[in-house]
């Protein structure tokens, strides 16, 4: 029986799903994950799979890529809360069974809040979501499995076999484990290694970026720096944005800034989120952008970005 739960919507994010199925079982285990286009049979009750799936899981994942929320069916109809909806019958279940839910944000994807989801499914805007971007989507999907493997118990079972090939085995694994270890542990606490430096990035930087949808503009970014500790601001197009969930190890930089976008005057505002990843150079910092929610999808975007010399 699988572990984990997937739910997603096909029209949406079904490649980002096959991706993170795969990565998911040959780290947890074959057949870990419940997907309904692998797992429910020809001609099953597709109400009765899914109840008997959450019963056995220990976790619940809901994918929610760029348009899982204002996904429409043949009739326009928003099909997020529809009677017939897989995907909302999904969540509902898995909000009614108190297992633990994770909202996984895919393809530059926004987590919605309460106001934006139908009633029965405002319980979803409560729990914490996990991004996955395609830029990092390695350690993403790594830092996800690192949680997922505090809930999903661990099965043992009686075997009549000596005893001393398994504690043999446990001592191999020990010793890799410090191995592994003393890998990734910071260079600092490595005996004859020395602490790798964090990058000097205060002061003011410059960049000339140009967006998929044609506008070129001039974007500054201000920094304030405590050790790994990072502050500031950064323009995007015409606004000045505060940086949010910044960190900087060594010479790599990530943050995000948040603003608004509204087609029309009729029109809801919806938030975007502008996601930062940069690597800090001789030549300046070489930055990806990735632009999520809102009413359009855009591809990353690259560019480079110069400190100003006062």
């Amino acid at each position: 029986m699988a572990s984990l739960f997937l739910s997603y919507r096909h029209d949406d994010s079904t490649g980002f799903a096959g991706r993170l199925s795969d990565a998911l079982e040959s780290k947890i285990g074959v057949d870990s994950v419940f997907r309904d286009v692998d797992d429910i049979r020809p001609g099953q009750d597709f109400v009765e799979a899914i109840e008997t799936q959450l019963q056995a899981v220990a976790a619940v994942l809901v994918m929610i890529g760029p348009h899982w929320l204002d996904a429409t069916g043949p009739d326009g109809e928003r099909r997020l809360g529809a009677p017939h909806d897989f995907v909302s019958l999904e969540v509902e279940a898995a909000l009614a069974s108190g297992k633990p839910i994770i909202p996984l944000l895919v393809g530059g994807a926004s987590m919605p809040t309460a106001t934006d989801l139908p009633p029965p499914l405002t319980g979803l805007a409560r729990h914490q979501a996990v991004t996955l971007s395609d830029v990092g989507w390695r350690e993403d999907v790594d830092r996800l499995v690192t949680s997922l493997r505090e809930l999903i118990p661990v099965k043992g079972k009686r075997s009549s076999r000596p005893a001393w090939p398994i504690l043999a085995g446990v001592a191999i694994l020990a010793l890799l484990g410090v191995f592994a270890a003393l890998r990734f542990l910071p260079d600092s606490t490595v005996p004859g290694h020395p602490a790798k430096a964090v990058a000097d990035i205060s002061g003011r930087w410059e960049a000339r970026v140009k967006y998929d949808w044609g506008d070129e503009y001039s974007e500054r970014f201000e920094f304030k720096q405590l050790g790994n500790v990072l502050h500031g601001t950064a323009t995007y197009q015409q606004g000045t944005l505060a940086i949010e969930q910044a960190r900087l190890e060594g010479e790599w930089l990530s943050f995000i800034t948040r603003s608004q976008e509204m087609l029309g005057s009729d029109d809801p505002w919806k938030e975007v989120t502008q996601r930062y990843t940069g690597q800090v150079m001789p030549n300046g910092i070489h930055f990806t952008l990735e632009i999520g929610g809102g009413y359009s999808v855009h591809p990353p975007i690259e560019f480079v970005a110069h400190r100003v010399v006062k």
